[in-house]
């Protein structure tokens, strides 16, 4: 049927545009942040925690809440 025919392109297009809100959430955190290493880094751990440990979302939220939190309070700063 038109529907199975049309599916892959359906599901490449959303691929597309998760990967191009993903861009757009890192770009926009390494403008906007005090201290953009620690952003991303917070971040990244976020996403390991959830996808590679299988840890609850809402968890990964609230600890990326406090970490830059307190990132923010002691004003980290990274030299690369």
């Amino acid at each position: 049927s038109l529907y199975r025919r049309a599916l892959p392109g359906m599901n490449a297009a959303a691929v597309g545009l998760v990967v191009a809100a993903v861009f757009s959430l890192y770009d926009k955190a390494r403008s906007n942040s005090p201290f953009p290493d620690w952003a991303v880094a917070i971040g990244m751990l976020g996403f390991i925690f959830v996808e590679v440990f299988k840890g609850p979302a809402p968890i990964a939220i609230a600890a990326g809440g406090v970490l830059g939190i307190i990132g923010y309070a002691l004003k980290i700063k990274w030299v690369l």
